[in-house]
């Protein structure tokens, strides 16, 4: 009797032996699955991510017009990266660039500018009238360029294509945080420019605050990939501080002095920013021209490239 009962224990302690290894393959079994699984479906995606950049590849190589590329782009940025979703912002820019001579040229052709004055009493045409231009190839064309993320404004008399940065704005969630900074700043710029019509179209203070905002963009994403294009748009805005334009002069024509205006806000821009590299530089310029006896004459005109050059020099140094 008692070695049937020591029979039964060791068969009882076999069979919950056997079990518990089999459980434990099966949950073995079962997380090797999933892990599987994951890395099948992670395959899948980055296949069609590839997939999706090799296809708009194509569209940029083949020179389509940006109205066609930004299309495939609203179908397909969800389904790509973030690292990607920058590219294909990078390079539809670059093509919106390459297509404005191309779209000036048609702009500017027989009298469709005749046409787009007599229709829109605006300095800039409202994509939502379209419709009401009677000319029907001006209509496509006009509709193409709206479509590509364009803007169609008045230039010294004739409508031309500029880029829409506030449209961009549908994909910030895709974007890395120096790619949304780098279009906040053209926004500003695409909203308001600097320069209408050989005329400062801002006012001082505004001009030396975008000053400001490139600067604090370029130190902090050294060699970024905006790096270059703000440069030159930061040394436009400098050669405008510092010297005027054409039609808006910094000092008053009949005896050279300085305006009182500018000179102040070259101060208050030299105080607010004392940390930064063109805060410093405009406190030494206003000194210079205090030291002139106010007057923006030879004196001070001769140092302007000297000012300059120092200016992107040391901005280059720090990046």
């Amino acid at each position: 009797m008692k070695k049937k009962k020591y029979l039964f224990l060791i068969l009882g302690l076999i069979i919950i032996f056997v079990s518990s290894c089999t459980s434990k393959n099966s949950i073995v079994s079962k997380e090797d699955s999933s892990e599987k699984t994951k890395e099948e479906l992670k395959e899948s995606k980055k296949e069609k991510q590839e997939k999706v950049m090799i296809e708009f590849k194509a569209l940029i190589s083949e020179n389509k017009e940006p109205y066609q590329v930004i299309e495939f782009i609203d179908e397909n940025i969800e389904k790509v990266s973030k690292k990607e979703s920058v590219e294909m912002l990078e390079d539809f820019e670059k093509l919106q660039e390459s297509y404005i001579d191309l779209y000036t040229d048609e702009l500017s052709k027989e009298n469709r500018q005749n046409i787009l004055s007599q229709t829109y009493s605006n300095s800039e045409i409202d994509p939502n009238k379209i419709e009401e231009i009677k000319d029907d190839e001006l209509k496509e064309l006009v509709s193409k360029i709206v479509k590509g993320r364009y803007k169609l404004v008045e230039k010294e008399g004739s409508y031309c294509p500029v880029i829409n940065y506030v449209s961009f704005k549908d994909y910030e969630k895709f974007l890395s945080d120096e790619l949304k900074e780098y279009l906040n700043i053209k926004i500003i710029e695409s909203e308001a420019p600097a320069i209408l019509d050989g005329k400062i179209a801002i006012t001082w203070d505004e001009l030396g605050s975008r000053l400001i905002r490139i600067e604090k963009y370029l130190t902090k994403y050294e060699e970024g990939i905006k790096d270059e294009e703000l440069t030159r748009l930061y040394s436009e805005y400098l050669l405008m501080y510092i010297s005027g334009s054409k039609n808006t002069p910094i000092y008053n024509d009949e005896n050279k002095k300085i305006s009182k205006e500018i000179l102040d806000a070259y101060k208050k821009m030299a105080s607010n920013n004392k940390k930064t590299i063109t805060g410093e530089i405009i406190r030494e310029y206003s000194q210079l021209i205090e030291d002139n006896d106010y007057l923006v004459d030879d004196t001070v005109t001769s140092r302007l490239l000297e000012v300059y050059n120092e200016a992107i020099g040391r901005l280059e140094e720090n990046k």
